[in-house]
């Protein structure tokens, strides 16, 4: 008897611990959102460790803010990007939370989207949508960006090479080239702090290469990017990885960029763009962002409201506060100067308050 409990259960241990399989239908659909806690701070893991049958504890991650990853029907998005991206040619589009800026003089991303394509056989971007100096710039890209191809199984090895240009009025062009390499090289469980999930390991690695062109030069010049690299742990219906590593090569030497997780609302984590209290009574943006002197903050109070306003680094420790006082009803405005606060470059969180709601926008200042 004992014989045959020990074989069933090493039957159930290798069920448990099989290897799986990702297909499109584990991708996501338009209108789901998802929320991820975001760090930068991997604790004592090497991200590089994997292989068969391997299993990954993430278990103390801990995040520096919280944010959804919304997939939105390319129908939601405004006039010229629901144009460009349509639903023929568009499965969703989602904002790029990583892009902060271009290599260009003169030029302030204001927004950055993502437009992509799901299908049976492959996952790939097809677009990208900039608001550069207040001007909305949608653009396909001439070779796709092959982000997965399916099904995917442990060993699976693909590349591709994508390529994007986009004029700029008044300043120039912007491109880019680049080379991505998809490596499925474990498979295993993985542990976060959410729970732990049957999951196959991708590596990708990309090189690419920026084309700039100023007008008033007249001439262009070609930018070699980092070698970037993305880890990403991919579980069965989960959509989007469970765990998601970036990382850059710094002269000779991976330096982790950021790591996101799925996870759900944690209480005194800074919630992006997540309202605490499930409402808000104000409507509230931040533009340009980056910036590099001046920010406008826009808002709407439905009753007259006190109004708290402050700046923290990305630890949560409190820079400074720009408003505290009870206003009016109606929308308002108020300015952010980088001078009079003292603020060096860098990713902040500018909170806005009142008794029942509570909004955090992420925002760089970049000098």
């Amino acid at each position: 008897m004992k014989k045959y409990i020990l074989f069933f259960a090493s039957l159930l241990t290798g069920y448990l611990n099989a290897q799986i399989t990702i297909n499109s239908s584990d991708m996501p659909n338009a209108g789901d959102s998802v929320l991820i806690s975001v760090t930068i701070n991997i604790d004592t893991n090497d991200v590089t460790l994997t292989g068969a049958n391997y299993t990954w504890d993430y278990s103390t991650l801990a995040p520096d803010f919280q944010r959804y990853e919304k997939f939105d029907s390319p129908l939601t998005f405004p006039t010229p990007f629901n144009l460009i991206f349509n639903i023929f040619n568009t499965s969703y589009g989602n904002e790029n939370n990583i892009l902060t800026s271009l290599p260009i003089p003169g030029v302030t991303l204001d927004m950055a989207y993502d437009f992509l394509k799901e299908s049976s056989s492959k996952f790939r971007q097809i677009g990208a949508g900039y608001t550069i100096n207040g001007i909305p710039l949608p653009f396909l890209y001439s070779s796709d960006d092959v982000i997965y191809r399916f099904p995917m199984d442990y060993l699976n090895t693909d590349s591709c090479d994508y390529q994007f240009g986009l004029p700029i009025p008044t300043i120039g062009y912007y491109g880019q080239t680049g080379h991505r390499v998809n490596v499925v090289d474990g498979w295993g469980t993985v542990t976060t702090p959410y729970g732990t999930f049957n999951a196959l390991r991708v590596k990708s690695t990309i090189s690419a290469v920026d084309t700039v062109e100023l007008d008033i030069i007249g001439i262009g010049t070609n930018i070699p990017r980092p070698l970037r690299y993305e880890y990403k742990w991919l579980a069965t219906g989960m959509q989007i990885p469970v765990l998601k590593v970036d990382a850059s090569d710094v002269f000779g030497t991976m330096a982790i960029t950021n790591v996101e997780y799925i996870d759900t609302v944690i209480a005194g984590v800074p919630q992006l763009g997540i309202a605490e209290n499930g409402h808000t009574n104000f409507n509230s943006s931040v533009y340009p962002n980056p910036f590099v002197d001046n920010m406008s903050v826009q808002y709407n109070l439905s009753t007259k409201t006190h109004l708290k306003m402050s700046l923290t680094d990305i630890f949560g420790k409190t820079i400074a506060i720009v408003l505290d006082e009870t206003q009016t009803a109606g929308t308002h405005h108020q300015e952010v100067t980088v001078s009079d606060l003292d603020l060096a470059s860098g990713v902040y969180f500018f909170i806005i308050q009142s008794d029942s709601s509570r909004e955090v926008h992420k925002i760089v200042v970049s000098k």
